[in-house]
């Protein structure tokens, strides 16, 4: 057998371990549980419904139910999961829920693909097998468009960097249609991309004093022209609506958890290497970490954000740092000392991986599921569905295709039901006809309200139809 060619796989068996781990870490939970681990897939789930019955729309009827809302999410997850249903014959939840081991899996191999093209197959190793310690990967084998665009993200940051190591405009384009591609799964990821991009742009020119900002204005323009495909319609026939999420603070303990023991310990030595030569490819790695760091406490200069979120892309250039620490006790100091630390991170990191995905849940319990059967059984099809717990709202209209006062998603709302109104009783016959309310969902303990029947309970809901 060729030499070179043996040589090709061990290389590759380094960097793509990783996600091989992941994929079966992801299967515990994948096996145990009869439905997807996300609540936000519910969601989604009604609007590859919806797309399948309407074909390109911008409307949804069914959510904030009897007003209906333009749809201000964007919808490439949404047609791959109902190209997926019909390509498959499957229900879109059995699709969801089949696909969390394929999301981990190819979420951690892009992610070390990146590093090994980046710097070498052991900081790729390490930095992927450092991902799996972190308490987010419970996250990477969720369902959900911003999975698919972690997927993306590593790789369109990387061609970025080629199209300044190169001075490629080819690379800058390529890097921008990928980006593109975000835009049209997941609004909050392009924003974090383009942040990364702009801040390491900057410190290029600062430090570097030389760079060609064509490919920065390659990079955007290509970005929001692939974008526009779905956004710019959206924009000139509704504006853009947009409401703020509730602010979402991590504390320092949650760091911990978060970026995981090991690699906080390891990341110094990274940082130090980072610092000390200043290449290219270590501002790239730096102004990543910093400028996520940055946007998820900007809670502090009082701007609500999600700052779980925002760390999930900021868990990456972390770990890429802890890798290269560990990389350099490899190459600078005894291989006992190596061979330990490396042993006891890959022990660690499957520990923490197998301990997180054991304990990980779906979001939906089984009242909630059944609740929303019922619906699928027995609802009308056209009553408003009021719920005391907005949390059943995506599932029942996923399951269903029961309208729903709430719906999830809060982006695109112009106008929404007083739930307090009906969950209290204080409403009156008039209040029913006029919002199209049929039924009401409350907690067990709550009282029936008036104008109302209990057709069914369970042991954490009862179904009052109202009318």
């Amino acid at each position: 057998m060729n030499i070179s060619y043996i040589k090709e796989i061990r290389t590759n068996f380094w960097w793509i371990s990783p996600a091989v781990v992941m994929f079966f870490l992801a299967l515990i939970p994948t096996l145990k549980y009869c439905y997807p681990l996300s609540w936000d897939i519910y969601y989604h789930t009604h609007m590859a419904h919806l797309y399948l019955e309407h074909g390109f729309t911008y409307w949804d009827p069914l959510t904030y139910a009897p007003f209906g809302r333009p749809i201000f999410y964007p919808p490439l997850f949404q047609y791959l999961l109902a190209a997926a249903g019909v390509l498959f014959n499957q229900d879109i939840l059995t699709v969801a829920r089949v696909s969390q081991p394929i999301f981990a899996f190819l979420v951690i191999l892009s992610f070390t693909y990146t590093t090994y093209k980046l710097y070498n197959k052991c900081t790729a190793f390490f930095a992927g097998v450092l991902a799996m310690s972190t308490s987010l990967v419970h996250r990477f084998v969720l369902p959900i468009p911003e999975n698919l665009a972690l997927m993306i993200f590593p790789l369109s940051i990387y061609l970025y960097y080629r199209s300044i190591k190169d001075d490629s405009y080819r690379y800058a384009v390529l890097s921008g249609v990928l980006a593109g591609i975000i835009f049209l799964a997941h609004a909050l990821s392009i924003l974090i991309l383009v942040l990364v991009i702009t801040v390491f742009t900057v410190s290029i020119l600062i430090l570097k004093r030389k760079m060609n900002l064509k490919q920065f204005w390659i990079f955007l323009g290509s970005t929001l022209l692939v974008g526009s495909v779905w956004w710019l319609p959206l924009l000139l026939k509704y504006g853009y609506i947009f409401l703020s999420p509730p602010n979402e603070v991590v504390g320092l303990g949650g760091y911990l958890l978060i970026f995981g023991v090991l690699s906080l310990i390891l990341m110094p030595i990274g940082g130090y290497l980072i610092l000390k030569r200043r290449q290219v490819r270590d501002l790239l790695i730096i102004t990543w970490l910093l400028s996520l760091l940055f946007l998820a406490n900007i809670y502090l200069l009082g701007v609500d954000v999600l700052s779980e979120r925002i760390l999930t892309f900021a868990v990456f250039p972390l770990v890429i740092m802890a890798g290269l620490g560990l990389d350099y006790v490899r190459t600078h100091f005894n291989r006992k000392l190596f061979y330990s630390l490396a042993s006891l991170t890959v022990a660690v990191a499957i520990f923490s991986g197998a301990y997180y995905m054991s304990n990980t849940e779906p979001l939906v319990s089984h009242s909630e599921m059944d609740i929303a059967h019922w619906f699928k059984a027995n609802g009308d099809g056209q009553g408003v569905v009021v719920s005391s717990n907005y949390k059943l709202d995506p599932t029942i209209v996923a399951i269903s295709g029961q309208p729903v006062a709430t719906g999830g998603y809060d982006n695109g709302r112009l106008n929404s039901l007083d739930i307090g109104k009906y969950t209290s009783g204080n409403f009156a016959k008039l209040d029913i006809i006029t919002d199209k309310v049929g039924y009401i969902v409350f907690d067990g303990g709550m009282e029936t309200p008036p104008y109302s029947t209990v057709v069914y309970e369970n042991n954490e809901y009862k179904i009052c139809r109202v009318g």
